[in-house]
């Protein structure tokens, strides 16, 4: 068991890793998994045309969700026809699935929130703890399931769920942070309805930009609640770029002398928390 000094003096930052240790099934993978196990092709086809990156054979939405959100096809986004929208086979995995006569949609914010949030709720929490978490700490968790709170037996006001939690029926915030402007993909050769239309599109895909400013905005007396902390342990978070303004902010929350712990997973880990440790000034 690993084991810290108490109090809220102590904030723990965690991430998806920290349920991973736990044997949770809360990969990417786990929610295509989900996907095909409640035969929502549809959406698994859907998303692997409009989010065609890949990493090595198999699409990076499977293993890096977020960071594929970031990278979707704008002219695929922006020029559905009716013919795309009627979905006769998927190719899964190399395993083909003909004719299911899906149609579908073409705002994929609504189909991602949809999903996702379904299958967040229906993750099974792990029966034992495996680490030593003191009550009085502070937690700004990441992940959407009640681990810190069913396992661990942390009082809900010791804990801020950023993104949201799922058992409580909450809006989760999954999402990217790349932000275009639609008036650039307006096209004067077609008709103010498809312009229209185009411009739409772009729009909903805007809206899974992660609202940085009014996430923080709205959870500021927690923030505010750790000046006093003069330890930051970091619990199964990869430290991706795209959280960093979060962790800006803990870093201008906390007292400025506050030691910063991590505990890395990987070799990619390690490199990624070094590079946040330049960005955000931190010891």
């Amino acid at each position: 068991m690993l084991k810290y000094d108490m109090g809220e003096s102590t904030l723990y930052i965690i991430g998806n890793g920290f349920d991973l240790a736990h044997g949770m099934a809360t990969r990417y993978g786990d929610f295509n998994r989900w996907l095909i196990k409640n035969e929502r092709y549809d959406v698994i086809q859907e998303l692997q045309s409009a989010y065609p990156a890949k990493m090595g054979n198999d699409f990076l939405l499977w293993s890096d969700f977020e960071a594929a959100l970031g990278q979707y096809d704008i002219e695929k986004v922006i020029n559905w026809s009716w013919e795309d929208l009627l979905l006769t086979e998927v190719s899964i995995g190399g395993q083909r699935f003909d004719n299911p006569q899906f149609f579908l949609e073409t705002q994929l914010n609504e189909i991602i929130n949809s999903a996702f949030s379904a299958w967040a709720r229906e993750i099974i929490l792990a029966s034992h703890s495996k680490f030593f978490l003191p009550i009085d700490a502070l937690y700004l968790s990441f992940n959407y399931t009640d681990t810190i709170e069913k396992l661990y037996g942390i009082p809900e006001n010791q804990v801020l769920h950023i993104h949201g939690r799922a058992s409580k029926g909450d809006k989760l915030i999954v999402g990217h942070n790349r932000m275009i402007d639609p008036c650039d993909y307006c096209d004067d050769r077609i008709y103010l309805r498809e312009n229209n239309e185009r411009m739409q599109r772009l729009c909903n895909m805007n809206d899974l930009c992660k609202p940085f400013d009014e996430i923080i905005e709205r959870n500021d007396d927690f923030f505010r609640r750790m000046n006093a902390v003069q330890d930051v342990y970091v619990l199964g978070h990869s430290c991706g770029e795209i959280d960093y303004p979060y962790f800006r902010k803990v870093k201008y929350s906390v007292a400025g002398h506050a030691q910063w712990h991590f505990n890395p997973y990987s070799g990619e880990d390690v490199r990624r928390i070094e590079k946040l440790k330049k960005e955000i000034s931190i010891h």
